[in-house]
């Protein structure tokens, strides 16, 4: 066990997660199943992105300012009244788009005040030595959460709208319990952060300081933006394989398989991460994921299932070690302080292009046909990785493992001993 702060937010997060991934798919089909409008479905899962990105820098500073703890508290306590509101709204037959709008909208930016505030009291819960093996496994979670969620959303609008909900709130209820005994000591922000001044008066600065911190470390900045275009990549192809899985839409339970193996490509990968990121050094486990992907790609549009299938789940798999490579970076180097803020300008430059991986997957499918979009959409990979194979500096430069910022916060972060 890391400590038992840790295993206590793992498994509080581990129920949660998994109750928000199925009713994500649930909240869309019963607006779907009140309206008959695909649009109005569609348009909840708009609000959700939506809702993320424009929270996602406030997010950040809220939780570098007020105590993690009791923020994270406040949002699982906000999210079951959202999700018990949703119960009674279905229960009497009152679910209109604009209540689901709302509620997934106000759900999200609850959901990013919660991740921003969770990443800070990670840090202070595991151990520096530590922190990889705790990265991995909170990626495992997330995956688990991700494979087993829309199903178990799909299973419970069978036995009827509300139960979905219910054991939504359910799960948010018993997260709060369990982190209500995590030990977390909040610790104020170092004098030479203040600048004399509360964070209201210099917002725009305050709010941009993790997106100056990434911009100095150029080994991070070049990590992230090979994140980006694999994000968009990964969208692309999940896509591009549900499309041709299906046969353009006609077997849509050819579409789920492909879904299916992406979850447990994704569980598999973010198990076994620890283990490769032990034994191979960063730049060599980027060019041979980027390696991988360019002969695995074209295998996702030849036509057979059980290749298409096969090819997501081992490009699936990767996906977590990328992730672990730059959020170990920021775990490690940032400082307390700033380490919402940072972490919040990582996620926004990193998901910064993957809204785009969709549409050009569509397009390309429309005037290309589906085997010269795979190979059009992987090709970019080809630069990172010649810049990798060809540079010994940069080689050298991503390979530098970070130490941990020294700064008064980390100095009083509690011991494993005292966390029980």
């Amino acid at each position: 066990m890391i400590s038992r702060s840790y295993t206590l937010i793992w498994v509080s997060q581990a129920m949660s997660d998994m109750a928000s991934e199925m009713t994500s798919l649930a909240l869309p089909l019963a607006v779907l199943a009140s309206t008959r409008s695909a649009v109005d479905a569609a348009l909840v899962a708009t609000a959700v992105g939506v809702a993320q990105l424009v929270a996602k820098l406030p997010s950040g500073l809220i939780a570098d300012t007020v105590n993690r703890k009791s923020l994270m508290l406040l949002c699982d306590a906000g999210r079951a009244v959202i999700a018990l509101l949703l119960v009674l709204t279905l229960a009497m037959g009152h679910l209109t788009t604009v209540v689901a709008v709302a509620a997934a909208a106000a759900t999200a930016v609850i959901s990013t005040l919660f991740s921003s505030a969770e990443s800070g009291v990670l840090r202070q819960s595991v151990p520096v030595e530590r922190r990889r093996e705790a990265i991995t496994r909170t990626i495992v979670r997330t995956n688990i959460a991700i494979a087993v969620g829309p199903p178990l959303g799909g299973l419970l609008l069978t036995l009827g709208a509300p139960i979905a909900f219910l054991v939504d709130a359910v799960s948010y209820l018993l997260s709060l319990a369990l982190l209500s005994q995590v030990v977390y000591e909040h610790l104020p922000r170092p004098p030479s952060d203040r600048n004399g001044a509360g964070p209201v008066r210099h917002t725009a600065g305050e709010l941009t300081r993790g997106f100056g911190w990434v911009a100095r470390r150029r080994p991070l900045l070049f990590l992230v933006g090979v994140v980006a275009y694999i994000n968009l990549l990964g969208r692309a192809i999940e896509l591009l394989a549900a499309i041709g899985a299906s046969d353009v839409g006609r077997h849509p339970v050819s579409a789920g398989w492909v879904l299916t193996a992406a979850g447990c490509g994704g569980i598999v990968g973010g198990v076994c991460t620890g283990w490769v990121l032990r034994r191979f050094r960063p730049a060599t486990v980027l060019m041979g994921v980027m390696a991988v992907w360019l002969v695995v790609t074209p295998l996702v549009a030849l036509g057979s299932m059980l290749l298409t299938v096969a090819a997501v789940g081992v490009i699936v798999f990767f996906l977590p070690l990328i992730g672990s490579l730059v959020f170990l970076q920021v775990s490690l180097d940032s400082p307390t302080h700033l380490q919402g803020r940072i972490s919040a300008a990582v996620i926004l430059l990193a998901g910064s292009i993957a809204w785009a991986g969709p549409g050009i997957t569509g397009f390309l499918i429309t005037g290309a046909g589906g085997p010269t979009a795979s190979i059009v959409l992987v090709a970019p990979l080809i630069l990172p990785l010649a810049a990798l194979a060809t540079s010994p500096r940069l080689r050298a430069a991503v390979n530098t493992a970070p130490t941990p910022t020294p700064d008064p916060a980390d100095a009083r972060e509690p011991t494993p001993a005292a966390q029980g």
